[in-house]
Parts: C-alpha cells; structure tokens; sequence
C-alpha cells in the first residue's frame, strides 16, 4: 500500500504539477486558510478570555519566540523548493526536491545546535528569567516545527500544495485545545506545554506526509549552481519582514514594559498576520505551477500573480475601510471588556491587511526573475524603518506604537520593492494598495 503510493507520488512529481494545477492549488489554500482563519479569531477571541492580558502577554511572547524563531530557520526554504523544482526536467524532480531538503537540513541542524547552546547559558546563568523547563520546553518546540517546515517544503516543491495549507489549522486547533484544557490546571506552565503539544502534532503530521516521499531508490540530483544563494537570499529577506511584522510584541514587551500591552500588541499583530499569511499562502502555493509554466523567461508568471492580487485587493481595501471607523465598538465585543485599550493598536494594523497582496506578489515576482538581492534590499528598508519607528513610538504608545511600526515598515518595504521590481505590480495595483492603506489608517486614527 505505501510502496503503490509512493510510486503513484513520485510518478506525479516527474509529469507536470497538476491534477487541480493552478487553480486547484489557489482554491485548496483558501479554503484550508478559511479553517485556519476560525481557528486564529478563536485563538484571538477565547485564549485571550482565558488568559487574561497578562498572562496571554506572556503566553504571546513565548509562542512569538517558537513560530518567529522557527520562521527565521526556515525561511527562503519554501520560495527555494517552489522556484527550482518545478522548473527541473520531470524525472529529476524527486531527487531535486532531496538534495535541496538535505541541504537545508544540514543547515538547519547545524543552526538549532547554535541555539541549544545558547539556551544551556541562558538557564546556568540566569534561571529565573530562562527557568530550565520552559526553556526547554519553548527549544524542543523550536525544533520540531523547523523539522516540520522543511519536511513540507520538499512536498510542496513536488506540488503537494494540500499538506502546506493544512498543517497550521491542524497545529492552531491543538494549541488553542490544549490550552484551555492545562491553563487551568498548571497556570502558565499548561498553557507553555500546549504550544509544544501543537509542535508535536504539527512534526507528526509532516513526517506522515513527506515520508512516501523519501522511501525507495532515487537517483541523486546535484543542486543546481545557484540555488544556494537565492535560498540564503530569499531567507534572509524573508527574516527582516518576519522581524518586522511579529517584532511588534517583542518591541512592546521590552519598550513599554507592560505585560498589559504587549497582550494588546500580540492580540492586533495575531489577527492581521493570520490574514495577511492567509493571502502570503496563496501565492506561495500557486509558485509551483507559475514557476512550472514561466520559468523565469517571460512576464506570463507575473501578470498571472498580478491578476490575483488585484483581486486580493479589491476586496481588502473595501472591507478594510467599512471595518476601520468601528474598531472602538468591535474590539470590546469580540474580546472583552478586558481588551478595550487595544483599539488603538488595530488602526495600524488593520491597514498592514491592504498591503498584504501587494507584498506577497512582489515576494514571488523577485523568485520569478531570480532576483533575490531585491527583495533582500526592500526587506532589509523594511526592519531599519520598523526598528527606527519602535523606538520613537513604543515607548510613548504603547501597543498602538509596536503596530504602527509594523505598518511603517511594511509600507516602506513595500514601496522599495515596486521601484525595484519595476513593473511588477502596475499602476493600478499600486494606487489601490498604497491609498487604500492611507485611508484605513487615516480613519482608523480619527475614529
């Protein structure tokens, strides 16, 4: 049974990516974004309650080191798989997809051994601020998700779009259960261990996946000259943009010094990025299939993307500005009570949604011309600008100060890479982003 499935795999790998192709691929990643969209306003909505801002503070900024610390150990690795792959002659494309996952790997390895270190000094020198277990605990989750991102990045370069969509609703519904079932029981501590339990499930998930994938004989295919780069290129970009947008409850946390705050700031930063990778994912699974077809010889890929973001756009912008006058009355009543000084960190926010398509199709127009070093540029804008903004605004506002730094740095990145990429995102996609941006934020301000 596993060996027929692994043959009928592999044989799919080295004919062209489809069954579904590209819109097969688009429409599974939005409805699996669907679900996972529920599972993140529950994780915004009942943990929160739960918790209380304090302790979700807490609990945030523990969660923001796994999935940041994971993210930055994996990133580049999906736009590397997703670009390459596709593009090889069929029957090398498994054993493509090998060595490029083998590379990483090594990588990888080699960079969470750097880590452990770091932690063992953490808590043999200070261990009332790095208790030896939570430590461990939040390390081990570390690990297990940046194993499970590089075992789904080899079946997404081999178009197996479904298990790169479905693994986050799967590890969200694990991590919101199990910690409304160890909060109560074990305080912090339960609600610690549950963000290591949806590792748990998330690495198991991949390796039940991947793993037809990697049985059997199988020709070695070398790396092509290259690839290296633009992987370390394209993770590198990738980080200063993660950096940027989840960086905000980090910033809160040590500028504003109030645990309060920094649940505000998690709370706003948690709700837009689920959008906003909602609209990342779609994009990075259609790669694949434009990759597959463009090559990187022409602008076909591009204008193909650039249809989807438009859109994307077109409907964000609208429902973005509906929204943005009534965030005083919403925040409240889908949070609580508890939650009414957060309003003012979801303006900033909210608009960072408007730049989402535009950013994402910039993204995969740079893989697509195999241009990493400018999304290295625009990215690299984009940290400096956010950097420069959390020190003059977190201090004196708080949460709202963490987001309004995310969007500046965003907005920044954003316009860099149009100019640089030029003709990437066209006049009209552009106004439509960058205006509607303004206006979200502009109202959102003077509500």
């Amino acid at each position: 049974m596993t060996h027929t499935r692994s043959r009928a795999l592999v044989g799919m790998a080295r004919g062209r990516l489809r069954p579904g192709g590209l819109r097969g691929a688009v429409a599974g990643s939005i409805a699996a974004k669907a679900v996972e969209i529920a599972t993140l306003v529950a994780l915004a909505t009942v943990v929160p309650r739960a918790l209380g801002p304090s302790d979700f503070g807490r609990f945030s900024v523990l969660l923001t080191i796994v999935t940041l610390g994971s993210l930055a150990l994996t990133l580049g690795g999906p736009t590397l798989m997703a670009r390459f792959v596709p593009a090889a002659p069929g029957p090398q494309r498994v054993g493509l997809a090998r060595s490029i996952g083998a590379r990483l790997a090594r990588g990888r390895a080699a960079q969470l051994a750097a880590v452990a270190v770091v932690a063992a000094v953490l808590m043999l020198a200070d261990a009332e601020h790095f208790p030896p277990g939570q430590t461990t605990v939040v390390f081990v989750a570390l690990a297990l998700n940046v194993a499970a991102s590089l075992a789904l990045q080899v079946a997404l370069g081999l178009g197996r779009t479904g298990p790169w969509s479905t693994r986050f609703p799967l590890q969200n519904t694990v991590l919101i259960t199990a910690t409304l079932l160890l909060y109560p029981v074990a305080g912090i501590e339960g609600a610690t261990l549950a963000i290591l339990l949806s590792a748990v499930a998330g690495a198991a998930f991949a390796a039940v996946v991947v793993r037809p994938l990697l049985t059997g004989p199988q020709p070695r295919v070398p790396v092509p000259p290259g690839a290296v780069r633009f992987g370390a290129l394209q993770a590198g970009a990738a980080a200063l943009v993660q950096f940027a947008q989840r960086g905000g409850v980090l910033a809160v946390a040590l500028l504003a010094g109030s645990s309060r705050q920094t649940g505000f700031a998690a709370l706003a930063i948690g709700i837009v990025l689920g959008v906003t990778y909602a609209v990342l994912q779609t994009f990075t699974v259609a790669l694949p299939h434009v990759a597959q077809d463009d090559a990187g010889q022409g602008r076909d890929g591009e204008r193909t993307l650039r249809r989807l973001a438009e859109l994307i756009a077109a409907l964000a912008v609208p429902a973005a500005l509906v929204l943005a006058p009534f965030l005083d009355v919403l925040v409240p009543a889908c949070f609580g009570g508890q939650y009414r000084g957060a309003t003012s960190a979801f303006g900033p926010a909210l608009a960072m949604v408007v730049l989402a398509p535009i950013g994402a199709l910039l993204v995969q127009a740079s893989a697509l011309r195999l241009r990493p070093d400018l999304a290295l540029a625009s990215s690299a804008v984009t940290a400096g600008v956010f950097v420069v903004v959390s020190l003059l605004a977190v201090p004196e506002f708080g949460a709202a100060g963490g987001t309004g730094a995310a969007l500046a740095g965003c907005a920044a990145g954003a316009a860099t890479a149009t100019v640089l990429l030029r003709g990437a995102a066209g006049a009209r996609l552009t106004a439509l982003s960058f205006l509607g941006a303004a206006g979200v934020f502009g109202i959102a301000l003077l509500s």
